[in-house]
């Protein structure tokens, strides 16, 4: 029997509507600009009836999309994001360049695009999908905070992921917990800091449904009881509790009490960055919520950038670009729908 998500039959997060249209081309050119660039080819000359439904979360893209009909979709590698179809109703056809192939059904499984790797779905007349986009770097870096320790990205996750096993059943329940959220508007949709715990369980989630070698950190975590103790997790815990001090690297040794260089030895070691680029992202990562979530109507990239640190524009800008693949100009406006 097929399962549906809880309380209502509406469709997921209407009141969010982004797109709705017989038109491919309109189709491909919103759906690109909420996801990224691909190709979207109808097939068999059946009528396009393509809707779509999306809230941001955190650094994270949850929509509900349809396409009404049969089609194909072209996704080339992009190297910025991941993105995970939670197939609703319906089934579609995964393929991935390496010659991977999976094929997901409603309710019962999702598919997972890489970044690094180019990508075709082909959808069924009645596919209706959750399609989320997350930045590669907020991904990885939360399975590094997870298990404490290096991550070789991109994470090479299997291509299909069983939402009909215990964990696969918790990741819908946290889909679902979401769109709930923001469904009736409630309290945790409409704060930013509810928005980042939300954020993360939902990572949390994926990252424990998922297949691929990733799993055998989180099994070496779930044997130790814990994350490994030491100066790492305390230079941790100190960052994250300062963070809006834009708190300096020899400041993050003297509170834990080593030298600096036994600081950067053990972030290398642990993390393979260093403290001065831990600390960069995130700041970065702050400057990503301020433009994504602005306090006022009138707040530019220039303050968001200098209230965290960065003055040069042009670098910033740069590396912002790099790691989110859109300039923060661009997610400025998205926020505010120019």
């Amino acid at each position: 029997m097929t399962r549906s998500f809880s309380t209502s039959s509406a469709e997921p997060l209407r009141q969010h509507g982004r797109l709705r249209t017989d038109d491919a081309d309109l189709a491909q050119q919103v759906v690109a600009e909420v996801y990224e660039p691909h190709t979207l080819s109808p097939v068999g000359g059946g009528p396009l009836d393509a809707r779509l439904n999306a809230v941001q979360l955190g650094g994270v893209t949850l929509g509900y999309l349809t396409y009404g009909t049969e089609a194909h979709i072209t996704l080339p590698a992009s190297e910025h994001w991941y993105h995970i179809n939670v197939t609703l109703t319906g089934s579609s056809l995964v393929t991935r360049e390496n010659g991977d192939r999976g094929r997901t059904r409603g309710m019962a499984e999702a598919a997972i695009l890489l970044p690094h790797r180019a990508q075709t779905i082909a959808w069924a007349p009645d596919a209706a999908q959750f399609a989320l986009k997350v930045p590669r770097a907020d991904l990885e870096d939360h399975l590094a905070a997870l298990t404490r320790t290096r991550v070789h990205g991109p994470i090479d996750f299997d291509l299909v992921v069983d939402l009909e096993s215990p964990a696969g059943k918790g990741l819908l329940r946290c889909i679902d917990f979401v769109r709930t959220e923001w469904d009736e508007d409630g309290v945790l949709a409409r704060n930013g800091q509810s928005r980042r715990q939300l954020e993360s369980m939902l990572l949390t989630s994926l990252l424990t449904a998922a297949d691929g070698p990733h799993q055998e950190l989180l099994r070496r975590l779930d044997e130790s009881g814990a994350p490994r103790a030491g100066t790492v997790k305390s230079a941790l815990d100190f960052i994250h509790d300062h963070a809006d001090d834009l708190p300096t690297p020899a400041d993050v040794a003297a509170a834990i009490g080593v030298s600096a260089r036994t600081l950067q030895l053990r972030f290398l070691h642990d993390l393979g960055r260093t403290p001065s680029q831990y600390l960069r992202d995130i700041r970065l990562r702050a400057v990503r919520d301020a433009l994504l979530y602005p306090r006022a109507d009138g707040t530019t990239v220039t303050e968001a950038a200098s209230a965290h640190g960065f003055f040069n524009l042009g670098r910033f800008s740069s590396l912002y670009k790099s790691v989110y693949g859109e300039s923060p100009s661009e997610t400025l406006r998205r926020t505010k729908g120019v």
